[in-house]
């Protein structure tokens, strides 16, 4: 390569053209200022809390349900009063959301429900003061007739207490699958129409019953010639005579015609004796026929020999027959048991009550149950009622007497 040396790069420098800049410096100085005090573009200030406030909603959102959903039971004045104030909310909302419909018939219909909603001359009369007064004392009024009435229409399927003129008349249920025991006057029973209550004719109605609480035996004298045919006729019929006999706390049943010789019962064979109930042979659900308002206690049998705990298992169960239910929620839970000589406590965990009455048919369930288990009284824990009208819950319950008492 050629060096050059200072006076070359001169002559070479000397011929490139000349540059000049003819902008004027005001100029010049626009162009630079507007490019060095160009804007930043900034962020919302509100842009980072309201996100974090939007978070904090829709964490709460997920979380408040679950937390009240797990958070104590209701009882069963919570869950009436909830129900009510859900109704009561939704009535308010209906009637102050106003209708966007522009259409001139509604519009009408409108006009028309506003006039009627418009208050009498007697009501413009009084003072604002009044007609609030008058319209919470008559909301009283009502919420206080209702306790009342809801008092009253409870359906105890029990009698606590052995009263007199009371005899035991047991029915088979429609299909016969299962045999009820009811209680009855006796100046009452022969007028009783097991129609009305959803019931069959008595299974043992030509029996005569001959018992001797002394030696604590009986002796069922049945027709001479008496034919039955079925088998779950003659379940029936054992059942009845079973159940029929089960206040005298027998021993021993006997089974004769009236000539004294053992009876014919189908595919049973003849039969001299029937056993009686025995100890924790039967739980108890409900009976009830389609279309009947009236229920019964229903007493139905398990195999081998369950333990109370697991008696109370079974009564959950569905599928004992095809007017039977279980008395007891599937919400509710239990625990555990345990057994102080004649008293049971029975633990357990539970929702929402769907009314007073349901509560009170799985407590007298329960006892009626735990009476056949052998059992005097039962203390139930964990139960979030605060007033029950029917039993003192924070106290032992003594087990009823009898069950299915009928009153006309």
């Amino acid at each position: 390569m050629k060096k050059r040396n200072d006076e070359d790069i001169k002559k070479v420098l000397g011929k490139l053209p000349s540059v000049e800049d003819r902008q004027s410096k005001e100029m010049l100085y626009q162009k630079v200022s507007s490019r060095v005090n160009t804007p930043k573009r900034k962020v919302a200030p509100w842009l980072f809390p309201g996100l974090a406030t939007i978070a904090v909603l829709l964490v709460l959102a997920v979380f408040i349900p679950v937390f009240f959903s797990n958070s104590g039971m209701l009882t069963v004045e919570d869950s009436a009063d909830r129900s009510n104030e859900s109704a009561e909310s939704s009535s308010a909302t209906e009637e102050a959301t106003p209708s966007f419909d522009s259409s001139t018939s509604e519009s009408e219909e409108e006009s028309a429900e506003i006039k009627k909603a418009e208050p009498s001359s007697e009501d413009k009369e009084l003072p604002p003061e009044e007609n609030i007064e008058s319209s919470e004392q008559e909301k009283e009024a009502k919420h206080e007739e209702t306790q009342k009435e809801s008092e009253t229409e409870l359906d105890s399927l029990v009698l606590m207490s052995e009263e007199g003129g009371f005899e035991t008349v047991s029915y088979p249920g429609k299909n016969a699958e299962v045999i009820l025991p009811t209680l009855q006057k006796q100046q009452d029973s022969n007028a009783f129409s097991p129609e009305r209550y959803g019931l069959a004719e008595r299974a043992v109605g030509e029996l005569e019953y001959e018992v001797d609480e002394t030696e604590g035996s009986a002796v069922v004298t049945f027709p001479d010639g008496f034919t039955a045919s079925g088998s779950a006729w003659v379940s029936a019929i054992i059942e009845s005579i079973r159940w029929d006999l089960e206040k005298f706390q027998l021993e021993k049943i006997s089974l004769q015609t009236e000539s004294g010789n053992p009876v014919g019962l189908g595919s049973y064979g003849e039969m001299s004796e029937v056993p009686v109930i025995q100890e924790g042979e039967y739980i108890f659900q409900l009976y009830q026929y389609e279309g009947s308002s009236e229920r019964f206690l229903a007493p139905i049998s398990v195999d081998g020999s369950p333990t109370f705990q697991d008696a109370l298992s079974l009564m959950k169960e569905k599928g004992r027959g095809l007017y039977v239910s279980p008395a007891i929620p599937e919400h509710v839970q239990f625990t555990s048991t345990t057994e102080e000589d004649a008293l049971v406590n029975v633990n357990l965990q539970h929702e929402a009550w769907a009314s007073e009455q349901q509560l009170l048919t799985m407590i007298e369930a329960i006892l009626v149950t735990a009476g056949h288990f052998g059992f005097e009284k039962v203390k139930f824990n964990g139960m979030n009622v605060r007033e029950f009208s029917t039993y003192d819950l924070e106290e032992p319950i003594e087990v009823p007497e009898r069950i299915n008492p009928i009153v006309e």
